[in-house]
């Protein structure tokens, strides 16, 4: 699920469950394509308040189904506000959301309805707790483009640490979004949905959550 969120995302954002092996993983992210021309590292970017672009943005998240293969599903509707400090990283703050409701598993009835996703929702405590939040609490530079952003993931009226590793993908000046400077990242978390209470479906599907987030945010 966004933390983390998002978030950025985030949307939605994680902190790791126990698995049987590493084999047992779905791979994460491939290796970071080169930088495009024109684009900025880390450091060169423009301080102050980024907002995501959420045409440019998504929370996946995917399940082991019976021991066969991953489930995937998506987030509709988020949202991610970054402010960035790039000459001290680890005082910018992250903070993201999801709406619980607007989860999307492409799985439709007979008639075309969403039930499965209504169901999923519940599921996910959407009734009481709408918005799946997360607020960094600490970020740390592993690498020249890459980062591990700890924060807090609220989710089913329940509050956790959770962990997202981040990639910087890039800045550049975008004329089409009002010459404003944007910013993207790439996401990847894992969390075990039981310790926010979500259990159902335990006898044929996994703990593990593995989350995906991909994100634009654009200088406000």
């Amino acid at each position: 699920m966004r933390a983390l969120a998002l978030l950025p995302c985030v949307v939605v954002l994680a902190a790791c469950a126990a698995v049987a092996g590493a084999s047992d993983r779905a791979p994460g992210f491939v290796s970071q394509p080169p930088a495009a021309e024109g684009s900025q590292s880390p450091v060169e970017v423009p301080a102050g308040a980024y907002r995501l672009d959420r045409n440019h943005g998504s929370v996946h998240f995917r399940i082991r189904h019976m021991d066969l293969a991953w489930f995937t599903a998506r987030f509709d509707t988020m949202d991610a506000r970054l402010t960035v400090n790039p000459a001290q990283p680890e005082l910018s703050q992250l903070t993201a959301s999801v709406g619980a409701a607007s989860v999307n598993t492409g799985v439709l009835a007979a008639n075309g309805e969403r039930r499965f996703d209504a169901t999923v929702a519940r599921a996910l405590g959407a009734e009481t707790t709408p918005q799946i939040t997360f607020a960094s609490t600490g970020i740390a530079r592993t690498g020249a483009n890459t980062a591990r952003v700890t924060g807090d993931l609220t989710l089913n009226g329940q509050t956790h640490p959770a962990t997202l590793e981040v990639t910087f993908d890039g800045a550049r000046v975008d004329p089409l979004r009002g010459g404003a400077m944007v910013l993207g990242f790439s996401g990847y978390g894992v969390i075990d949905r039981t310790q926010w209470g979500v259990t159902d479906w335990g006898a044929f599907t996994g703990a593990e959550v593995q989350l995906v987030i991909e994100a634009e945010l654009v200088k406000e």
